[in-house]
């Protein structure tokens, strides 16, 4: 994935966190989120570093030396 749509993708996630910790706060009647906000927190933090997490590099080893016996 290109930078410039991991951006696009963590704007997209912050502004989708911060509607769904506005529809909790209003939902208590304007007091504190409590665990419903943490875990909210939670998840933004865990998929922020899954879109930024360098994929793992693939090794092919199709050249291994095999052993036949004839």
């Amino acid at each position: 994935m290109s930078t410039g749509a991991k951006t696009l993708v963590t704007i997209g996630i912050i502004i989708g966190f911060i509607f769904l910790f506005g529809v909790i706060v209003a939902s208590n009647g304007g007091g504190r989120p409590g665990i419903f906000g943490l875990i909210l927190a939670g998840g933004m933090i865990a998929a922020l570093r899954a879109v930024w997490k360098k994929p793992a590099t693939e090794k092919d080893n199709d050249n291994q030396q095999l052993d036949k016996t004839s």
